[in-house]
């Protein structure tokens, strides 16, 4: 008999992410494809689509249009008065707004992907199963990347897990092939763990079974946070390092409700405990991780030219077409007139993922991406996460604290453009719709977001 939870959605979703954190991250085009279909099933499976809150759909329908009008093939006429500085390098007669019209389909197919991997989560978070399932499945996911890392670190450094040849030119760690990504995912998937430890804590005042299952939670957990502590300090990410610290601290208050009796001592020492045991793990590359601390903005293999260069670069390029950009996903292939000299380095992204967002898609798109932000923000407000039951505070506490160290690691670095964590930041962001976003009553006429979670019928938002 098909346990009742092991739904279609629930199944594809894990295939997914663990399928894509073994098979390289995701970056090879089989495995782009085989992701793609996994995506069309699970649309084709949403049987009504979540609730999604008003300004991400208002920007998702604004990017859809914006990229269509990089699609259609404008006249000269046109580029000069929107692409000024980028008209005179692309070809003469009709041609579209993008200077490379195949990598923006590309590109706009993964973002479909991603839109769609965030339904799917949204569908789950929005049940009293669901939720707990996907904080799994990250958790889960997490735990088989820091492995994977730890086990494959004396490996060839030019391999990728023993086996791969690393073609991406960086410092290869797990299943990536660059050391900066592997940090990234850590950042995405720890916060779940943490979520999960903090819920179990609150269940061990429950006597009897319900408690002894809290404490094997707080075990796994705990071990899965210092593994993949210890393996991110053991990559040599110093902006793994410093950004996981900074969305550690800046979404703190999400956490808790301040209550004067509060458990502070134990939520400090298992704090401490995971500390202690992710330091020990990665004592003898400390060392390491301090000096790369010291060349913070600096660029290996681009011939003395540092981030700030390439940023500045970045911006001239944007200038060529301030309004809709160079082409959604055509970074790489128009940043060769304005980019510094790199030396050995092949020169695919802007090492800022939103500088290069902004030289892709302009104004236009950098307003729209501002949008999207500002609506996670006023979902993730402190005065509405603590007004909500322990389960979704943790909950959406966690969220809050992958998606902001993510966002400060992407102002120096382009992890998202690993399929992997940009599929890791789409579950996150639908488990936010699912969570807060979604105004549908749960049984007794209360929110999800307000405490009970729906139960898992067509009336709780799944079936």
């Amino acid at each position: 008999m098909i346990h009742p939870d092991l739904r279609l959605h629930r199944v594809l979703l894990a295939i997914v992410l663990v399928a894509n954190a073994v098979a390289f991250a995701g970056v090879d085009p089989a495995t782009r494809a085989a992701t793609a279909l996994a995506a069309l099933v699970l649309a084709l499976d949403l049987r009504q689509l979540p609730e999604v809150p008003a300004p991400h759909r208002y920007a998702a329908v604004a990017l859809a249009v914006l990229v269509l009008v990089q699609l259609i093939p404008w006249p000269a006429a046109v580029h000069r008065f929107l692409q000024p500085g980028l008209a005179a390098f692309l070809p003469q007669g009709l041609w579209p707004l993008t200077a490379a019209p195949w990598a923006t389909l590309r590109a706009a197919g993964a973002l479909a992907v991603a839109g769609v991997l965030a339904l799917t989560a949204a569908r789950m978070a929005a049940t009293r199963s669901g939720l707990p399932a996907l904080l799994i499945l990250l958790t889960a996911t997490g735990a088989l990347l820091g492995l994977l890392g730890l086990a494959t670190e004396p490996g060839l450094p030019g391999k990728v897990l023993l086996i791969r040849d690393n073609t991406g030119g960086g410092g290869p760690y797990g299943p990536f092939v660059n050391r900066n990504h592997f940090a990234v995912a850590i950042e995405l998937t720890l916060p779940a763990a943490l979520a999960l430890l903090a819920a179990a804590a609150r269940h061990l005042k429950i006597p009897g079974e319900s408690r002894r299952g809290a404490a094997v939670t707080i075990l796994a957990t705990a071990a899965t946070a210092a593994v993949g502590i210890a393996a991110l300090l053991r990559s040599g990410s110093r902006g793994g390092a410093l950004f996981l610290a900074a969305g550690a601290v800046l979404t703190l208050p999400l956490w808790s409700r301040r209550r004067r009796h509060q458990p502070w001592i134990w939520a400090t020492s298992a704090v401490l405990v995971v500390g202690v045991a992710a330091t020990a793990l990665a004592w003898n590359r400390l060392p390491e991780l301090q000096d790369r601390f010291m060349e913070l903005v600096s660029l290996e293999g681009a011939g003395g030219n540092t981030r700030l260069d390439l940023w500045a670069g970045t911006l001239r390029l944007w200038r060529r077409s301030p309004a809709v950009g160079a082409g959604l996903g055509a970074y790489r292939y128009a940043i060769d007139l304005d980019k510094p000299p790199t030396g050995a380095l092949e020169l695919r992204h802007a090492h800022n993922d939103w500088l290069e967002w902004t030289a892709d898609t302009g104004v236009a798109g950098a307003v729209l991406l501002l949008t999207f932000g500002a609506g996670l923000v006023w979902l993730l407000a402190p005065g509405k996460v603590r007004r909500m039951r322990f389960e979704h505070r943790y909950a959406l506490a966690a969220a809050a604290f992958a998606l902001c160290a993510t966002a400060l690691h992407e102002m120096v670095g382009f992890g998202l453009q690993t399929p992997l964590n940009a599929q890791l930041a789409a579950v996150w962001t639908g488990l936010i719709w699912g969570v807060a976003g979604s105004p549908r009553p749960g049984r007794g006429g209360e929110s999800p977001a307000a405490g009970r979670g729906p139960a898992d019928s067509p009336s709780g938002g799944e079936a």
